[in-house]
């Protein structure tokens, strides 16, 4: 399910700007990894803004409700975004701590934040505070003291299953890996600080990435090879690691029958999605074969060493949840601090308006000296009460509470026959949908 729905990097934010012309979608922001396919949104009617997102799944995908339906979860409010920043800081990575998805939160927010872009002010502000969230859990917590990608638990998980898998030793294994990517990076990384035996030998449909990909590795031996020459590296290796951006797999059971001999034993680690090692290699006798759920034995290990570190991550992540909601309970004030600030104006051009014969005599100097000094009183009067209203409240009824006592203190509910144009509203076609919580709906396989 989650092959069907994952979505490239390059079409993150045209994906987005699709859900974002749905006429209850307000803002939208597409994270779609190896692990995980996640779509954050904000609407004015969360039911009926879901209900748009499921028709847009289902087309994406070609999958009907029943398929998809027990493989997404869905957050709304709070929830969503204990999510997303459990996510950032790497609480919910299929390795705990590991670096990557902060990157590619960043990037997400990257491309929800330009111009082109389809965050509003709901969704760069989570997207930023999941950021910087994710920061400090790193620097002030141990979460990522020994944690690993996905990549190189890939490997661990060799080095652990390898003898049982094929009966040789990790360090005596000659070892292929099938792309020169961003994962393959990684995995190299981890590789070279184990007992891997050397060379490793590296597979690409183009020499330049290999060729850049062993000048970030000087003290690591590679040989490189082009795609033509795959089977012949797989018939050689005994581990075969996967990271390619294709499609379709390149290693399924009739190649291994075809290609290799009856007796051959190998062990084949896939950290890609779409997969590149189709799932019926594992039919063939003599084949380990795994994916990337497949990872949890390492994982599972790694979580263990970590839930100090992880209770530790929990208190900052709540912390920063409550300002957050805070301040997303504090845009529900805006108009009133509009109306106030309003209610001012109008007060003040009357004032000036009842004093106009006085006014006619001064020089257009000491007009504009009796303009600047009012509109400062006005500001200096007002300044306490819209503060008190902007201050963040993570509890909806006292937003409601300052709101009464707002309306009533200063007569706001008369106000709206009397405000007085402002910009925002002289400026025409730029009706805005009201923006309520962020919600999020994910795919969980």
């Amino acid at each position: 399910v989650r092959e069907k729905l994952a979505i490239p990097e390059a079409e993150w934010k045209a994906q987005a700007a699709k859900l974002n012309q749905m006429p209850n979608i307000d803002e939208a922001g597409i994270l779609s990894t190896c692990n995980r396919f996640e779509v954050y949104y904000v609407a004015h009617d969360t039911q009926a803004a879901n209900e748009q997102l499921m028709n847009f799944l289902k087309e994406k995908s070609g999958l009907s409700d029943n398929e998809l339906g027990p493989n997404l979860f869905f957050h709304d409010g709070y929830e969503a975004t204990k999510h997303l920043l459990s996510v950032s800081s790497g609480l919910d990575s299929l390795v705990v701590g590991e670096g990557q998805i902060l990157s590619q939160v960043k990037n997400c927010a990257a491309h929800g934040g330009d111009a082109e872009g389809s965050f509003g002010k709901v969704l760069g502000k989570l997207f930023n505070i999941a950021v910087s969230t994710g920061k400090r859990v790193r620097s002030e917590t141990g979460i990522s003291k020994g944690a690993v990608s996905v990549s190189s638990a890939a490997a661990q998980l060799a080095e652990l299953r390898i003898q049982e898998d094929i009966g040789k030793k990790f360090e005596d294994a000659r070892i292929a890996i099938i792309g020169a990517g961003e994962m393959t990076r990684l995995l190299v990384t981890h590789l070279a600080s184990t007992k891997a035996s050397q060379p490793l030998h590296i597979v690409n449909r183009g020499r330049e990435r290999m060729e850049k990909l062993s000048e970030m590795f000087p003290d690591v031996e590679m040989s490189l090879h082009t795609l033509d020459e795959m089977w012949e590296q797989i018939n050689e290796a005994d581990i075969i690691f996967t990271s390619t951006f294709s499609k379709d797999p390149l290693i399924d059971a009739a190649g291994l029958k075809e290609k290799l001999s009856s007796d051959s034993k190998k062990m084949l680690v896939d950290i890609s999605v779409p997969v590149n090692v189709g799932y019926d290699a594992k039919e063939v006798e003599g084949i380990a074969a795994y994916h990337v759920d497949d990872l949890k034995q390492v994982i599972d290990a790694n979580k263990e060493k970590r839930m100090a570190a992880v209770k530790e991550a929990e208190i900052l992540i709540e912390g920063e949840i409550r300002e957050f909601e805070g301040w997303k309970q504090s845009l529900r004030c805006v108009p009133a601090i509009k109306m106030l600030r309003d209610k001012g104006e109008l007060i003040r051009q009357k004032e000036l308006q009842n004093a106009q014969k006085i006014l006619d005599g001064l020089s257009q100097k000491e007009r504009d000296t009796v303009d600047r000094v009012t509109k400062g009183i006005i500001n200096k009067l007002l300044h306490g009460p819209m503060a008190h209203l902007r201050a963040p409240e993570d509890i909806a009824d006292h937003v409601e509470y300052k709101l009464e006592t707002m309306q009533k203190m200063f007569q706001l509910d008369a106000l709206e026959a009397h405000i007085l144009p402002t910009s925002d509203q002289k400026k025409k076609g730029k009706k805005k949908k009201e923006q309520t919580a962020p919600a999020q709906l994910s795919s969980s396989v």
